[in-house]
């Protein structure tokens, strides 16, 4: 009787002592589990490095396109805006031949706009992500304009200067025969007659008439020319007319309150359509009912 032979059996390969411990236990449940945390872990790595990548190309995108940032001032008054626009940019754009990353590119132009006669504060200045740089100040508005000698200068309603030197320009309010020097513009006019004009022309430039005073003189303030005659006088629109103030705003010692006065000139201009009631020269300083005509 033939002997049945056994068929040998192919050895398996061998598995790493953990390996083989490791599938005893688990399985092929335990295989898809080391599969898939293998797997999360490429992809971590991977996209770390594919964000890495992302970001610098980015990075390079924005640089590239915005090599030069743009300038918007973005709260200009326009009397500032008609006057100063150019100036303020052709102080500011030098410094805008930079990278838009450059680290000093804001501080360095809060820093010029600080220097600048037309800014009393700079409120900030911020780069935006679309390559624009916005700046935002308090700026020295003009409301007067002051002779002294041939030159024409705007100050602020502080008295503070305002760069520049101007021709005559009867849009604004005039004020002749201050005393004091004109200081650099930026600074303080020093002395109370500019003080006491800018006073009476706040109280002058919403009334009906305003358009009709061209000037506040004064000459004569403290009566440091006339001791008997009026610190403070308004020109007109009429050749050589005169409105005899009186003293500034606040000093007046035996003679009509700034209301009293106003109060006669709104009368003269309801009655009449003229402040000065048609005269070339009258007082308002003395009679609270009523102006009078100097002889």
């Amino acid at each position: 009787m033939a002997r049945t032979r056994r068929t040998k059996k192919t050895p398996r390969p061998a598995v790493p002592g953990r390996w083989r411990a490791f599938f005893r236990e688990h399985g092929l449940r335990g295989l898809r589990v080391g599969a898939v945390t293998l797997a999360t872990g490429a992809l971590l790595v991977g996209g770390g490095i594919g964000w890495q990548r992302l970001d610098a190309h980015v990075q390079q995108e924005v640089t590239s396109r915005v090599e030069r940032p743009a300038l918007l001032l973005v709260d200009l008054p326009p009397a500032v805006q008609r006057l100063a626009e150019g100036e303020l940019r052709a102080q500011l754009l030098p410094l805008l031949e930079v990278l838009w990353t450059e680290e000093s590119l804001c501080p360095n132009l809060a820093e010029r706009l600080s220097a600048l006669g037309w800014v009393s504060k700079v409120r900030y200045v911020r780069r935006g992500g679309d390559g624009v740089v916005r700046v935002s100040c308090d700026y020295r508005v003009p409301v007067v304009m002051v002779q002294q000698g041939a030159e024409f200068l705007l100050v602020d309603a502080t008295g503070t200067r305002v760069p520049g030197t101007y021709t005559y320009d009867p849009a604004w309010p005039l004020v002749q025969g201050v005393a004091a020097r004109a200081p650099q513009p930026g600074e303080r006019w020093e002395g109370d007659d500019l003080q006491a004009a800018l006073s009476l022309w706040h109280l002058l430039s919403s009334e009906p008439f305003t358009a009709q005073i061209t000037a506040v003189l004064v000459e004569n303030y403290g009566g440091r020319r006339n001791r008997h005659g009026p610190h403070l006088e308004l020109a007109t629109d009429r050749a050589g007319g005169r409105i005899r103030w009186g003293s500034a705003p606040g000093r007046e010692v035996e003679e009509n309150t700034p209301a009293q006065k106003l109060a006669l000139l709104r009368e003269n201009h309801r009655r009449s359509g003229r402040a000065d009631a048609g005269h070339a020269v009258i007082d308002i300083s003395t009679f609270p009912d009523r102006f009078a005509v100097p002889g």
